[in-house]
């Protein structure tokens, strides 16, 4: 990373952390499904517990996560509606989302085709991968070799299909996002929780 772009990331977390510490964190628990925890609002991302104040970000054991969990972690608190998201079950993909035009390029090379050519002939092992950050069967699971819904956020699901290799076809793979997570993030946003949950999935044990 250069020091131009580290001074950027520095400053966009700092405003983001300027723009927490005025908010009612206790009332943006209620509505996220977060709980209050050490003056800061806990949060699952991932099956992982993140702890965010306006001091900062923090993820298991106390450790600092890097800026893309960061900013989505931020971002998912300051984006917080009036009154909880309920997840509909109207799936979407990425690239049908209205805004999400000039990253879809990115969010393939970053998630869906990492997860393709990592998983390739191996769906038992992601299948394992999936279940570790506290996925469970979908309602795809019929139409698809594998088909997955993880918890990404309180009140925004994900679902990962995936369809190995065969004579015909290379394997394939979806990402799926509950359509009202549009209100709980912004695109930029969901393209990095794509590029983290590809991440984690191919990370080796």
């Amino acid at each position: 990373m250069t020091t131009e772009k580290a001074g950027v990331f520095k400053e966009t977390y700092e405003n983001y952390l300027q723009e927490i510490s005025g908010l009612d964190l206790g009332r943006i628990a209620v509505i996220l499904g977060g709980e209050i925890r050490d003056n800061g609002l806990l949060i699952s991302y991932f099956n992982r517990e993140y702890t965010v104040s306006s001091t900062g970000v923090k993820g298991p054991q106390g450790t600092t996560p890097g800026f893309a969990i960061s900013v989505v972690l931020l971002k998912y608190i300051l984006m917080a509606p009036e009154a909880r998201p309920i997840p509909r079950g109207e799936w979407r993909s990425f690239k049908d989302f209205a805004d999400a035009g000039p990253l879809v390029t990115y969010f393939a090379s970053t998630a869906t085709q990492v997860v393709e050519r990592a998983f390739d002939g191996k769906v038992d092992l992601l299948f394992a991968r999936c279940r570790a950050l506290g996925a469970k069967a979908s309602t795809f699971s019929s139409s698809y070799d594998l088909s997955m819904e993880l918890p990404m956020l309180p009140n925004a699901p994900l679902v990962v299909n995936f369809n190995d290799r065969d004579e015909e076809f290379p394997s394939s793979c979806t990402l799926l996002y509950d359509r009202t997570v549009e209100s709980c993030l912004d695109m930029e946003s969901v393209a990095i929780t794509g590029a983290t949950l590809a991440g984690l999935l191919v990370k080796s044990d």
